[in-house]
């Protein structure tokens, strides 16, 4: 019986050691994310990471770029949108020049355009959760350049190019039309295939995932405009609210007391019998003398 036992804690054991080494061989190739107040979201790489307890921010000095995500407990997204800029930045946010919503596979979002001033231009995404909004931002602060992220549905699901979209946002953010711009092909990045117009001082990619449209534009002394729109691309699609598991908590500890209760019931009710086998064998035994 011991040996038996000793082979299952054996097998056990085995068994864990596979599975912590899975666990730690998965880990090493999994994206890292940023734990905050009741959020994830993922690192980028490359971006200097300026997160905290609060908030998941990532900043990038080539093109005065920032990324960042929060919670505000606020009911209208546009007010939490506005009060998040003007605590973050320190300046008078004012309405967006442009807004619009979409309907992404976590709920349905609000997105906004504000020209804060000369220098600065804050793309947001904000969405309600509960007494709460998220607000994730890309702001920009180049004055030689205005560079904006949006996302837009598909006015044509059936197009393999985010074409429409870009269009449209051309014509109500950098009022060009997309004639005037020249299709110069594809970009491979880790978000997915991105679609490059371009002119002299002014670029626009646009990339399809799901039935929604990501779209980039940079006017102005052009950086780089690639790395900003694939980090947007991956914090957006990246991004997730940290479930609530305190319910399946306490079922699953509910479940165990239940099971120990009865596992300790058992063994009264085994001894018990047990005693009672003992005293009828005792019994048995004196009748035989």
């Amino acid at each position: 019986m011991m040996t038996r036992r000793l082979r299952i804690i054996s097998a056990i054991l085995v068994a864990l050691l596979a599975l912590s080494g899975a666990a730690a061989q998965e880990s090493e190739t999994t994206v890292p994310y940023v734990q905050a107040r009741g959020f994830n979201a993922p690192v980028l790489e490359g971006w200097a990471n300026q997160s905290t307890d609060e908030n998941a921010q990532f900043h990038y000095a080539e093109a005065k770029a920032t990324i960042r995500v929060t919670i505000v407990a606020a009911d209208d997204p546009l007010a939490a949108a506005q009060a998040e800029l003007a605590e973050w930045l320190g300046a008078e946010v004012g309405p967006p020049v442009f807004s619009d919503k979409v309907n992404l596979a976590d709920g349905t979002w609000q997105v906004f355009i504000f020209d804060i001033d000369a220098a600065t231009t804050a793309s947001v995404m904000a969405r309600r959760q509960e007494a709460q909004v998220i607000v994730i931002s890309f702001v920009e602060t180049s004055p030689e350049a205005r560079t904006v992220m949006l996302t837009l549905a598909q006015t044509d699901d059936s197009l393999d190019a985010a074409t429409p979209e870009i269009a449209r946002a051309l014509t109500e953010l950098a009022d060009f039309n997309i004639s005037q711009l020249q299709a110069v092909g594809t970009v491979a990045l880790p978000s997915g295939d991105w679609h490059v117009h371009e002119r002299p001082g002014l670029s626009a990619m646009g990339m399809i995932f799901g039935n929604d449209s990501y779209i980039a534009l940079q006017e102005g002394a052009l950086a780089d405009l690639a790395p900003l729109a694939d980090a947007w691309n991956r914090t957006l699609l990246g991004f997730f609210v940290t479930p609530d598991n305190s319910g399946y908590l306490a079922l699953g500890l509910a479940a165990a007391f239940i099971i120990l209760g009865l596992l300790i019931l058992s063994y009264f009710w085994r001894a018990r019998s047990m005693r009672q086998d003992l005293a009828l064998l005792n019994a048995l035994a004196e009748e035989d003398d």
